[in-house]
């Protein structure tokens, strides 16, 4: 097999894994065997271990010993680092250009945004999809490629939460629209702390509910013993 083909095989079976563990056919905990995979794709296990290893990277999959690589769980805390780094990050972006955003930018944007209101219902790589390239144009406009590469890496991340979520999926395809449209307005006044404002509620309010949640539901199983 050439160097090319066993690149988009390769490709084509992470691919193939992450969308099952996106829709649930893969559950948080399952071990990844990778002869049972390599069997499934009809593949040898040598583009099987380069796709768990990718993956892996992800922080989709991770290695346990005495377990192997299974599906990883998006425990509360992991879910709230994410999103505190990701609102940091463009936080930073938007202070270095100041939220001068050109027309370009803004026209991608609200075509993302009319994207969002088309979404299949229940679709969630879709809606994660187009929730990383809605915040991506933040990044990007600052041009700073370390500051990319960061954020980049959490976005597999993002769509774990988003997965694990346990949000109703359907529901969460008809708010996201009118989510990002308030986020939009706020990036298009050109007023960088109220962007930066609107960016850290975007993430945070929803990590904070949940913390409380958690809190209300720890609080209870302590009354109860």
């Amino acid at each position: 097999m050439g160097e090319f083909a066993f690149q988009t095989l390769r490709e084509s079976i992470t691919s193939a894994i992450r969308s099952k563990i996106l829709t649930g056919e893969l559950q948080p905990g399952v071990k990844l065997a990778e002869q049972k995979l390599a069997e499934e794709f009809g593949s040898s296990r040598a583009p099987i271990r380069e796709a768990l290893r990718q993956l892996e990277q992800e922080g989709m999959v991770e290695y346990s010993r005495n377990v192997g690589c299974s599906v990883r769980r998006v425990k509360p805390e992991d879910a709230y680092e994410i999103y505190l780094l990701r609102a940091n990050l463009e936080m930073t972006a938007l202070r270095y250009f100041d939220c001068k955003f050109l027309e370009e930018d803004l026209r991608t944007l609200r075509g993302i945004l009319e994207e969002m209101r088309n979404v299949r219902p229940g679709d969630l790589s879709q809606i994660v999809e187009n929730d990383n390239r809605f915040h991506a144009v933040i990044v990007q406009r600052a041009g700073l490629p370390r500051l990319l590469k960061f954020w980049d890496d959490l976005n597999y991340g993002n769509l774990l939460v988003g997965a694990n979520s346990g949000s109703n999926h359907e529901t969460l395809a008809q708010r996201q629209n009118g989510i990002h449209t308030k986020l939009y307005e706020a990036l298009a006044s050109g007023d960088t702390e109220v962007a930066c404002r609107a960016v850290y509620a975007h993430y945070m309010e929803p990590m904070e509910r949940m913390r409380s949640a958690n809190s209300a539901v720890q609080a209870a199983d302590e009354a109860a013993k």
